[in-house]
């Protein structure tokens, strides 16, 4: 077993690439593929000792009762298994087996060797068909403990070869072993010791293998097997794969009572001859299909997937199907039954496997042993009661008599019914994988939405009755951007907090609300110490409440020009019998006009009021809003989301380009509606235009949300700019959502889905030169790993333009899962949607067992040119359009002290962007020797953030 452990540590690398196998992956391989050959060399030996005992003692005709009586000692194994299962675990329970049948196998041979009965060949029979269903079921189980989705698609052809290996190893010991060991009753010795074998692997492999993967993730359960049979048939995928299993097994039953018959004619019964022949067909068929398994069936789930190989063995059974109706003699049924033996093991049975890996992990052992080891053996007993019927009868029921032609015209029925079956699976089995990443995605985003909004509220409500004043301040400022009405209650509170600025934000919140229920304390607030919270409280009483700031003012008094300006202009400009709106224009107009040290107040107040009055003083707001103080613009765009005039769309789209103020000024233009659509598609495409302000065009329309804002998304595609493109291309989905009936030509998508992979390739191509040069933590690798992620992130938008109903978002959400299972089904989702162009292509990059290495050796078939200096990564860095991306390749030239780089940096020098000019002016420095490059790092700002877009959903 040493040696064992260090083969699978060791496998010879050239192998290792030849069958896919990556590092960690080649003593599970392994150990699972002896495994299952010594299981099945065991049950291919069993087979020939079975078939010749039995029908030396009883004839064919009596092999309808065995097949029958299977099903009632299964039905007394299965539910205790699960029960044991669920408490010791399917590993200890699987070796525990083996010993059992192990023993077992040692009391046949004793009892035929030396207290033969009557019974005992029939019991035998019965006992090795159930050691055949139930010990390959729990070999396959421990494979698909071990691997993944992903993994068992590349990897089930080759431990499945194991199966092939093992009937050929039970083919050469029944055939060359049967008369040296005196008679076929000795060979059940050797079928001792090989299921012995096998019990020794599985303590290996639990020994030396952790349980990860579907065994770590998933808890085995325990509940009555009537639960799990209302399962599947609840559940359309189970259903299908139950009837698959069904018509599967009775289909296969038939052709091998068909060839027991003929060899039975052909050899008189002679029970050492039929084991030699049974041994020798078995041998064949085994190699057959272990050089199929081992070069072909992996290659074939990789290429064509589970929809072409699922359906490889039933097409092939109709073919031998129809040589036994047009000829019903030996060599036909022959024919038919290598189709069985060569395929089911080396191509189906890989391939069934498969579609046990969508199933949830706790639930998937309960399922299989539920379809596979009873539904399996209920289908064998129905078929051989059925066959008794068509031929020589059943019990106390007369057959009809049918011969090899009749029964393969009925096993040609249930052989159509297969694949009709398998046909409607194959497309089930992507639907199920993609509802169990949808599953995912609706959980991962109710419970992100959940937590958000409720830790957002107990947030808001904590800070709002929190001791700590910059706390305080905190949630107000929330409260001014959401302009909310739902938090009366709490800033009634606050109008009487010892802080006179929470005292006049919560007043001016309630004002903004429009809380009436607050006139009192208003009123009281007029005499506040701070002259702010009186201001605000003379402004609410004569905006709301109708009270003449002047009679205020003279009781009062203390009041400052501005305060008497600002209570008098909303006074005058609202509605009512005091109205005078040109004696409010001209307070307004001083107030906008003000200079000096309360100049930023006096345009505040005014910025705020333009929202609380009539709107006639549009002109005023169109200033405010592109007003050099932050805080003036912010308050007059949230007064032109109010009123929403044309006149405020030039200064809100100049206000697109200052950050903090760029999604208040997107959502007051997307206020104005659907008029202003000519008008955002003109500055889209004006590449004069700053493209910052560009940058946020997109956001307007989706914020729109008409037919006509996504045909102007649509024509911005193809667009220079990164950044933009990214947007667009956002926004589009999230519209494409809203108006499914707007026609995108597939030609541009694919165009430019082309583009975007070819520029992900060629990041990695970039990649490779810099990972060796820089640290993982340098700003270049940063910024390059973001802008790759944001190049993935766009080609999964393109194609879901391509694809509206396929499922990609739940796909890339799957693919960032933390759940490698969820990251395995996602991909494997993929593999199945995407067009073979398109998936040649796309996997690799999306596959995390594909090594950068690997992605760059692709690149460089893909893209061409490859990049193979740090120089030329450089380089191309430079080129490219962001802006950031080019700051920490100049900051790179520098730091690196690339010379042959030094004139590229010319062209960045008339650049306005104080980055780069910055940047240009520490590399200089390094390229001269001025100074040192780890110093000089060490003081550098970190890279800022860079924008997402309108975000992932």
């Amino acid at each position: 077993m040493r040696l064992l452990w260090s083969a699978g540590r060791r496998l010879p690398a050239g192998l290792r690439r030849f069958f896919d196998v990556r590092p960690g992956e080649g003593l599970p391989v392994l150990l699972t593929f002896l495994y299952i050959a010594v299981v099945v060399a065991a049950f291919l030996l069993a087979k020939p000792i079975r078939n010749g005992l039995f029908l030396q003692a009883y004839g064919p005709q009596n092999l309808v009762y065995v097949y029958a009586a299977v099903p009632l000692a299964l039905s007394l194994f299965v539910p205790s298994y699960t029960r044991v299962t669920a408490r010791f675990g399917a590993r200890a329970v699987t070796a525990g087996t083996l010993l059992f049948f192990f023993v077992n196998a040692l009391a046949f041979w004793y009892a035929f060797a030396w207290r033969p009965f009557p019974l005992l060949p029939g019991l035998f029979y019965v006992w090795v068909n159930c050691f055949g269903i139930i010990a390959p079921v729990q070999a396959w189980s421990f494979a698909n403990s071990l691997f993944d989705t992903r993994q068992a698609k590349r990897l089930f052809g080759l431990i499945g070869s194991g199966a092939s290996a093992g009937a050929i190893t039970g083919g050469i010991l029944a055939r060359f072993l049967v008369e040296p060991l005196g008679g076929s009753v000795n060979l059940i010795l050797v079928l001792a010791g090989l299921i012995l074998t096998a019990a020794v692997v599985v303590l290996t492999a639990n020994r030396r293998l952790p349980q990860k993967g579907l065994m770590r993730l998933g808890s085995a359960v325990s509940r009555p097997f009537s639960e799990t049979l209302k399962e599947i048939a609840a559940n359309p995928y189970l259903r299908l794969m139950s009837a698959m299993v069904f018509l599967v097994s009775i289909a296969t039953q038939w052709i091998g009572l068909q060839l027991n018959f003929v060899a039975d004619a052909r050899y008189g019964g002679d029970a050492d001859a039929l084991t030699r022949f049974f041994g020798t067909f078995n041998f064949l068929l085994g190699s057959v299909s272990f050089v199929v398994q081992l070069f072909a069936t992996s290659r074939a789930l990789r290429t064509f997937g589970l929809a072409v190989t699922i359906m490889t063995l039933p097409i092939s059974l109709g073919l031998g199907t129809l040589m036994i109706v047009l000829l019903p003699a030996f060599w036909p049924v022959l024919v038919a039954n290598a189709f069985d033996q060569s395929l089911r093991f080396s191509v189906d049975k890989p391939t069934y496997e498969l579609l046990y890996l969508p199933i949830a992990p706790a639930q998937r052992q309960e399922l299989k042993n539920a379809i596979d080891i009873v539904g399996n053996r209920v289908a064998d007993a129905l078929g051989a009661v059925l066959f008794g019927l068509a031929t020589t009868g059943f019990f106390m029921l007369p057959g009809i008599g049918l011969g090899p032609r009749g029964t393969a015209v009925l096993n040609g029925a249930l052989i159509a019914m297969w694949i009709a079956v398998a046909w409607r699976l194959r497309h089930e089995y992507v639907r199920t994988i993609q509802a169990s990443i949808h599953r995912h995605r609706m959980d991962t985003e109710r419970t992100a939405a959940s937590v958000v909004e409720r830790s957002a509220a107990d947030v808001l409500v904590a800070k709002l009755g929190g001791t700590d004043p910059e706390e305080v301040r905190y949630a107000l400022g929330l409260l001014e951007v959401q302009q909310t009405r739902s938090w009366h209650p709490s800033l009634r509170m606050l109008l009487g907090h010892p802080d006179a600025d929470i005292r006049r934000r919560a007043l001016s919140l309630l004002s903004a609300a429009g809380d009436r229920e607050i006139a009192e304390r208003a009123v009281a607030l007029l005499r506040d110490q701070d002259l702010g919270v009186r201001t605000e409280a003379l402004l609410f009483l004569s905006r709301e409440m109708g009270v003449d700031p002047l009679s205020r003012i003279q009781e009062l008094g203390d009041f400052e020009d501005f305060s008497i300006r600002a209570g008098m202009a909303a006074f005058l400009a609202s509605p009512g019998p005091s109205q005078n709106l040109e004696a409010a224009r001209a307070l307004f107009e001083a107030m906008v006009d003000s200079t000096g040290a309360g100049g930023t107040r006096d345009r505040a107040e005014a910025a705020r009021l333009m929202a609380l009055v009539p709107a006639q003083f549009v002109d005023l707001l169109a200033r405010l809003v592109v007003d050099e103080d932050e805080e003036v613009a912010r308050l007059a765009i949230r007064s032109a989301r109010v009123i929403a005039r044309e006149e405020l769309v030039a200064p809100l789209m100049t206000a697109l380009a200052r950050p903090y103020l760029a999604d208040e000024a997107a959502e007051a233009l997307a206020r104005l509606g659907p008029g202003i659509i000519p008008q955002v598609a003109a500055t889209l495409s004006d590449e004069s235009t700053d493209v910052e302000i560009r940058r946020e065009l997109p956001t307007v329309l989706v914020r729109i949300g008409t037919p006509e804002a996504e045909q102007v998304l649509v024509s911005s595609l193809l667009n220079a700019d990164t950044t933009l493109r990214h947007r667009v291309i956002a926004s589009l989905n999230k519209l494409r959502a809203i108006h499914p009936e707007v026609r995108i030509e597939p030609g541009t998508i694919e165009i430019l889905l082309a583009a975007e992979i070819a520029g992900h390739y060629r990041s990695y191509q970039v990649l490779g030169p810099l990972r060796g040069q820089l640290k993982e933590a340098d700003p270049v690798l940063q910024a390059l790993r973001h802008a790759m992620e944001q190049e993935l992130e766009r080609v999964f938008r393109l194609m879901a333009l391509l694809y509206p109903e396929g499922g990609l978002h739940d796909a890339y959400v799957g693919l960032r899962a933390a759940n490698p299972i969820v990251r395995a089904n996602a991909l494997e989702f993929l593999d199945n949607v995407l067009s073979p162009e398109l998936r040649q292509v796309l996997v690799p990059l999306l596959d995390a067992q594909v090594t950068v290495d690997e992605r760059i050796a692709i690149a460089n078939r893909v893209v061409g040119a490859p990049v193979e200096t740090t120089e030329a990564a450089l380089g191309t860095l430079l080129a490219s359009e962001d802006t950031w991306l080019r700051s920490c390749a100049i900051n790179a030239v520098g730091t690196l002290r690339i010379r042959g780089l030094e004139d590229e940096l010319i062209r960045f020098e008339s650049s306005g962007d104080p980055v780069l000019q910055e940047s240009i002016r520490v590399a200089r420095r390094r390229l001269a020797g001025k100074m040192e490059p780890a110093a000089a790092s060490s003081h550098e700002p970190a890279p800022p953030d860079l924008d997402m877009g309108v975000g992932a959903g």
